[in-house]
């Protein structure tokens, strides 16, 4: 992934971390601890013995290395356990404030089977919010936390725009609002998903099985609360397709992914 300029290379570093899930991130830390603490034994320190010193030098590097992991990788914990307990609080989406929009958001694509790192900040960037990982692909996420007005066709040309610079395959643009029909059209035939308000709040209840609005189309109320027929552990979801002849169509999918591919088209 192409770096942000206007990020210190030590805040890439533990914003991956803090994405990354707990036992990976511990993992990650002991080894750099157990090879920090080997290090001096394969070149040990003799006299003005250069190797010796630059081996203590390593040593001491990676254990602070190591500290930084589990501390970025706490901070990521703590951060997603709070996350998950508001998304589970049953807050409406139009009291969170913009930031806890985004850590909302970040909550209900892991739900779909994202791995989910943040990135927001100020850089000419195409507005990127979230950057998720699935069995998809890699896509970007821009959020806008508007109660009233309407995203035009501006913001959705630079998130589009970024894409290959980013190595993603799609763009997924959240709004608490709406869309022009302008927007609504430049959308239309890209892997770029657009979801107002209406339909935000349509999907998080099918990601919690609660039962959906009125709203809902008939064959997703049908489906929105129903076991795989498959595995019979999870309960079919509605996605978007991003890739193959089906890409820009949404189906019906198993919420144990990737341990079941059952998938059905809507």
């Amino acid at each position: 992934m192409p770096r942000r300029d206007d990020k210190p290379v030590i805040q890439e570093f533990a914003e991956a971390f803090e994405s990354m899930p707990a036992r990976a991130g511990l993992l990650t830390a002991a080894t750099l601890a157990i090879v920090g603490f080997l290090l001096p034994l394969f070149f040990p320190a003799t006299g003005l013995d250069l190797a010796g010193s630059l081996a203590m030098a390593g040593r001491g590097l990676l254990w602070l290395l190591a500290f930084a992991v589990v501390v970025s990788t706490g901070v990521g914990a703590v951060r997603r356990q709070i996350e998950s307990r508001r998304f589970d609080s049953g807050i409406p989406v139009d009291e969170l404030s913009w930031s806890q929009f985004e850590g909302y958001l970040a909550e209900y694509f892991r739900r779909r089977g994202a791995s989910v790192t943040y990135r927001g900040g100020a850089a000419p960037d195409g507005g990127v919010d979230l950057v998720l990982e699935d069995a998809s692909g890699r896509s970007l996420v821009q959020a806008k936390h508007w109660k009233t007005r309407r995203v035009g066709v501006v913001p959705l040309r630079a998130l589009w725009g970024v894409l290959d610079d980013e190595r993603a395959q799609g763009a997924v643009f959240v709004t608490s609002g709406t869309f022009t029909p302008e927007a609504q059209a430049f959308a239309r035939g890209k892997h770029l998903e657009l979801i107002d308000g209406a339909d935000l709040r349509r999907l998080i209840s099918e990601v919690k099985g609660a039962t959906p609005q009125s709203t809902l189309e008939p064959a997703v109320v049908a489906s929105a609360s129903t076991s795989c027929p498959r595995c019979g552990r999870g309960v079919l979801t509605r996605r978007l397709a991003r890739h193959g002849k089906n890409a820009g169509n949404y189906f019906l999918g198993c919420s144990e992914y990737p341990q079941c591919r059952y998938a059905k088209d809507i």
